[in-house]
């Protein structure tokens, strides 16, 4: 059985049983090493960019949130071309 058919059958199960097999996956050591691996491949991505100066210092509050406003400007403006090229 391959991985699409094993998640065919599990969406076939009630809630608490698919909550019991993901438990149960979860606790598998063999998934915990992949998932830790992968795990410290992202934290030396982050650790790269933050070498390379790819990175944002805020120093207050509202430094933080005109971040993030601007992150939420740009998003919104990537989405509304999207929408008005796909139209």
């Amino acid at each position: 059985m391959n991985v699409e058919e094993l998640k065919a059958e599990a969406a076939k199960l009630p809630p608490n049983d698919r909550f019991a097999l993901a438990e149960w996956i979860e606790q598998n050591e063999d998934i915990r090493g992949l998932r830790r691996a992968a795990l410290v491949r992202e934290i030396q991505i982050g650790l790269d960019q933050l070498d390379r100066g790819e990175s944002v210092e805020c120093k207050d509050d509202a430094q933080l949130r005109s971040f993030f406003d601007g992150v939420k400007a740009r998003g919104r403006e990537m989405l509304g071309a999207r929408k008005n090229s796909a139209a």
